[in-house]
């Protein structure tokens, strides 16, 4: 038994302020738990899944705080399974011989969100990493920025993005880029996403690529098919890690706010390979299935 498949288990508060002439203040606040002992997650953190303030207008919003970062922006919406916490879709953040620039969230961001042009938005953060130490070079590690161009009109949407993070405090840097497809036929949506990572400096010269392609399915008034699959390619000498997998995933809405879901995924790990997905933790080259069902529900 675990805290949820399709979204993590949260709780929190959100709000806003009319200030005048267009302007607003807004907060988020929301922690995130594990319903089967009711312990928090995201470290035990208190509000570890969003924690932020700002101000919005007709220029755009402006945010501080702890925040998604521009790559979980552009990025998660195009696995049909939404990257559920089993679902293959999560091999474009894993890390095993290259290690991803791609992480959900950031403390300590200053973000800016575009208005809607023509279909089009920009989504552009800069994170600080380090707090502790006197010198400068020491402070860096942690620090990133990211940049997504994000697109919808009607049937079609679309995203692009880069992303870094400086890794130490001696200059290794990782960077990934990536874009996603999606368009809406009716009884059927599909899905495609791309990522590439890149090491540089003194966390080395790996590079690694992964892609995602699904389909969401109507199945009825109330049901949802969303299949996947995905594959990762390190490109990293004879210490590269690559997988690959499919997920299949059924959701029945019972309301508006109730979900039944039941859902299957097997990630096959290639020689010296051992991503996880959920908490399954496979040795090196091992494949590994997993069957789910479960219950959301939204309030």
């Amino acid at each position: 038994m675990d805290h949820g498949e399709l979204n993590g288990t949260r709780i929190g508060f959100r709000g806003t302020e009319n200030l005048g002439n267009g302007m607003k203040a807004l907060f988020v606040l929301e922690s995130g738990f594990d319903i089967s002992n009711g312990q928090r997650e995201q470290g035990g953190r208190h509000f570890g899944r969003q924690a932020f303030v700002g101000l919005e207008g007709g220029l755009g919003r402006l945010t501080l705080g702890r925040q998604y970062s521009p790559a979980f922006v552009a990025i998660d919406p195009f696995d049909a399974t939404g990257s559920a916490d089993r679902s293959v879709g999560l091999l474009s953040r894993k890390a095993g011989a290259v290690k991803p620039a791609y992480e959900v969230r950031f403390d300590n961001m200053i973000k800016y969100r575009s208005p809607k042009l023509a279909g089009f938005e920009l989504d552009a953060g800069y994170w600080f990493g380090r707090e502790e130490g006197s010198d400068s070079s020491a402070r860096k590690q942690g620090d990133g920025h990211g940049i997504a161009l994000l697109y919808a009109n009607g049937a079609f949407s679309g995203s692009l993005v880069t992303q870094t993070v400086q890794q130490d405090a001696t200059g290794g840097k990782v960077r990934t880029n990536g874009l996603g497809l999606a368009y809406d036929f009716g009884p059927v949506k599909a899905y495609f996403a791309w990522t590439q990572d890149r090491e540089r400096g003194t966390v080395g010269s790996g590079k690694a690529r992964t892609f995602d392609v699904g389909a969401e399915i109507r199945a009825g008034a109330s049901g949802t098919v969303a299949l996947s699959y995905a594959d990762r390619d390190e490109s990293d000498g004879a210490a590269g890690q690559d997988a690959h997998g499919w997920s299949a995933y059924y959701m029945h809405d019972l309301s508006k706010r109730t979900t039944l879901y039941a859902g299957y995924s097997r990630l096959s790990n290639e020689s010296g390979a051992s991503y996880a997905i959920g908490n399954i933790r496979p040795e090196a080259g091992d494949s590994h299935r997993v069957l789910l069902a479960g219950v959301r529900h939204r309030f």
